[in-house]
């Protein structure tokens, strides 16, 4: 009796083993099919950019360039002011990274830090501005901007974007998660408030200011409408306007803006690598610590 119970349960964990193995390989195929489909059309995008013009327009479902050349790149280069461009864009996006991070780092600092009057009532109306619509306020801004002398500059561009509802609700998600006892023993040892944010706060809430700094470069990077409208000047205009404009309605050119698009991928991927998986993944969960 006892040697069949032993069988029976030796046989019920092989079993359990083998579910285990098959769910996880399911598991395992599943996301893989799916990255895939993620990856696929930029592998498209990087293969079709090294692939000759014919190549292109005979061949516009096969990925892979069979005769590769760099021909798109210097009918680019030929075509458009891509240096021009890129720094255009770059000087907007780092801009407006760099100033986010410290106006919703003091943001942040300042609802978890401190208790005020009506503070639940103004980080209730802050977290209820994601839900307008950016289109909605498309025509007051031009106008105010207008008004401010300031169409066909970067201020437009980079002034509205420096403080956000979900920056500062992720990176105030983190700082009131550090102890109150670290922020005690700072102002024993001397530390100002201003010196408890940059030596205390920032520093230990870095996952979530690395997540807002990389949307809000991805964001100001991809930025196709907001160029558009308040940039006039060929000087200034960015390289996400600028590969769109290349084609008339007498002469579409299928190359160069796929080209620029593999181009304009160059400083995301950078960004990716520099803030890593570790702050992406972090950054993402600061939202479930408590509040």
């Amino acid at each position: 009796m006892t040697v069949t119970r032993s069988v029976k349960v030796q046989e019920e964990a092989r079993f359990v083993a083998i579910r285990k193995q098959v769910v996880r390989g399911s598991s395992y195929l599943v996301l893989i099919v799916i990255s895939l489909l993620f990856v696929a059309p930029f592998l498209f995008m990087i293969g079709t950019s090294f692939k000759p013009y014919n190549d292109i327009v005979g061949q516009p479902l096969n990925p892979f360039p069979m005769h590769p050349t760099l021909e798109n790149f210097t009918h680019l280069l030929e075509k458009l002011p891509v240096g021009t461009q890129l720094v255009n864009s770059l000087t907007i996006s780092v801009s407006v990274t760099l100033l986010s991070i410290l106006f919703n780092s003091l943001v942040a600092f300042g609802f978890a830090r401190y208790q005020f009057k009506y503070k639940s009532v103004l980080f209730t109306a802050m977290l209820a501005t994601i839900m307008i619509p950016g289109q909605l306020t498309l025509v007051p801004s031009f106008i105010m901007f207008r008004s401010f002398g300031w169409l066909d500059t970067f201020n437009p561009l980079i002034l509205p974007g420096i403080v956000g509802a979900f920056g500062v609700f992720l990176i105030r998600q983190v700082m009131v998660s550090i102890p109150e006892e670290i922020y005690d023993s700072a102002r024993i040892d001397g530390c100002s408030e201003l010196g408890t944010f940059v030596r205390i706060a920032l520093p230990l809430s870095k996952s979530a200011t690395g997540i807002v700094a990389l949307l809000t470069f991805m964001g100001s990077w991809n930025d196709y409408l907001g160029p558009l409208i308040y940039l006039t000047s060929d000087t200034k205009m960015t390289l996400a306007v600028g590969i769109t404009l290349m084609n008339n309605p007498y002469e579409i050119d299928y190359a160069s803006p796929i080209t620029g698009a593999c181009l304009m991928s160059i400083p995301v991927l950078i960004i990716l690598s520099i803030v890593g998986h570790k702050y992406f993944v972090d950054g993402l969960t600061a939202g479930s610590l408590k509040g």
